[in-house]
C-alpha cells in the first residue's frame, strides 16, 4: 500500500499485502511506473487522486480506466496513472 503526500513524498507499507511497517519514500526515493493496458492502477494526481482502478485501455496520450470504487469508466491523462504493485 502506498499513499502520496502532498510534497511528492509517499508513505508505503512494507510486507507482501503492504500492511506492514510504515516508511515515507521522497521524491527522487521513488519510480512512477507508466502502466500498460490491464495493469492495475492508482490514479496520483487530480480529483480522483488516491483512486485505484484498472487500465482497459490506451488512447494516444489518455489512459481509459475502469475505477474500482465507483465502476465508472473515465478518460485521464497518462501522466496521473501510476501502476501499482502486485504481492
Amino acid at each position: 500500500m502506498a499513499n502520496f503526500v502532498m510534497d511528492g513524498s509517499c508513505r508505503v507499507g512494507l510486507g507482501s499485502n503492504g500492511n506492514g511497517e510504515m516508511v515515507t519514500a521522497l521524491p527522487n526515493e521513488i519510480e512512477i511506473v507508466v502502466p500498460r493496458k490491464s495493469d492495475k492502477i492508482k490514479i496520483i494526481s487530480g480529483s480522483q487522486r488516491g483512486a485505484t482502478g484498472k487500465l482497459i485501455g490506451v488512447d494516444g496520450t489518455d489512459g481509459i480506466v475502469k475505477v474500482d470504487d465507483t465502476l465508472d469508466v473515465k478518460t485521464l491523462e497518462m501522466f496521473r496513472l501510476a501502476k501499482q504493485a502486485q504481492p
